[in-house]
């Protein structure tokens, strides 16, 4: 089976690390498939990946302030960057000829710019499985609904897409019914549970000894203010616990010395990147993050005590998804507007106090991506058979 996947990810680093975890899953099925990523990641080439998986990297974009793009990397006119990027993605699908194609979190991609390989795909290549892959909170579902009766996106999920894939557990949140999505496109509906995977890392690996505290800031490229929160509570009285701080390789040049000058002293190791955050995370005592979908995922897996303090612009995601899970009592949560160098040290203090009591969260399903993989292969089956009795 071919399988080519689009994830535009012009901010961060979430899009990218779910399709990563989608495409593993995929060769892990069969090593015989093979998958092809479109990305526009800046940091796609970090990632160690199977056999049986490439990625075509996109020239990237960066989503500005007032919603606009603009290219990250060129000195072009977005207009002609965009319309690089869409012939690129349709080049991909009209030769790489997919048996599915599973674009992540937007429907049409950014700003439209996979309209012309959907289109492509239904009007030409009609044995291909096209799937829609949503992440368990979007944004305020009244945003997300007038957005896609702005865009037409509504229409289009209804026209272009065979299979529509929520990444979360219906019973923690259910938007879907509030986003406008006709009852027909409903019923081609799955949630699957969370997509993410669980990497178990000797402890001689960590740079410290286990029980320190782990910091990140996601991509980095809104987290300063957490970090210097955490590490100004630090300075207000040594600790008797170490730290690693990672900052993000999309944080700011300035930011990250700004980091690193208060970090100075501490028992505080600063990093900027890594791929392997499971191992971080194996040998933490206690986590503070941003409240993104993998990184949420990746702290509920290992059952580490966390608090997040969650981004609550441009959009409201990462609070909603925190305030779900604040209430089930899988972590704390610390709105921005809270959030202060006394108040979180207390509530990491309190965190490690409770890490070392022994006391664990329940067990998180991490089972969504064998799911979507049982789901892929059964409509693949199932719409071959139907054009071979046509």
């Amino acid at each position: 089976m071919k399988v080519l996947m689009y994830s535009h990810d012009s901010y961060g680093l979430g899009h990218l690390r779910r399709t990563l975890a989608l495409a593993e899953a995929f060769v892990e099925r069969d090593p015989l498939n093979d998958v092809l990523i479109l990305t526009g990641s800046t940091v796609s080439g970090a990632y160690r990946m199977s056999k049986g998986i490439d990625i075509l990297k996109l020239p990237s974009a960066i989503k500005l302030d007032n919603g606009r793009y603009e290219s990250s990397r060129m000195s072009v006119s977005f207009e002609l960057l965009r319309e690089l990027r869409s012939g690129l993605i349709l080049s991909a699908a009209r030769e790489f000829d997919p048996d599915v194609f599973v674009v992540d979190k937007a429907p049409l991609g950014m700003k439209g710019e996979v309209s012309d390989t959907l289109e492509f795909l239904r009007e030409e290549r009609p044995g291909t499985l096209t799937v829609l892959g949503l992440r368990d909170v979007m944004d305020d579902p009244e945003r997300v609904r007038e957005g896609w009766q702005r865009n037409r996106t509504l229409e289009a999920i209804e026209e272009l897409y065979d299979r529509i894939i929520v990444y979360g557990p219906r019973e923690v949140y259910d938007p879907l019914p509030l986003y406008g999505l006709s009852p027909e496109v409903l019923s081609r509906t799955d949630y699957v549970g969370y997509v993410g995977r669980t990497v178990l890392c000797p402890a001689s690996e960590l740079p410290f000894p286990p029980g320190y505290v782990l910091v990140t800031a996601g991509g980095g490229g809104d987290g300063l203010r957490i970090v210097e929160s955490y590490l100004e509570g630090l300075r207000e009285a040594e600790p008797g616990f170490d730290s690693i701080v990672v900052t993000g390789p999309l944080m700011e040049d300035a930011d990250r010395r700004r980091v690193e000058e208060l970090a100075a002293g501490l028992r505080v190791r600063v990093l900027e990147f890594r791929t392997d955050m499971e191992l971080l995370l194996s040998g933490a005592g206690a986590v503070v993050a941003m409240g993104g979908y993998n990184t949420t995922i990746e702290l509920l897996a290992s059952g580490k005590p966390a608090v997040i303090v969650p981004r609550v612009e441009p959009r409201v995601e990462q609070l909603i998804r925190a305030e779900r899970l604040s209430k089930l009592g899988l972590v704390k949560m610390i709105h921005p507007d809270d959030l202060g160098p006394r108040v979180l040290r207390s509530t990491v203090e309190g965190l490690l106090q409770r890490g070392a009591s022994g006391d664990r969260r329940p067990a998180v399903d991490l089972s969504g991506a064998a799911r979507v993989i049982e789901l892929v292969c059964r409509d693949v089956a199932e719409k071959h058979t139907v054009r071979l009795g046509a």
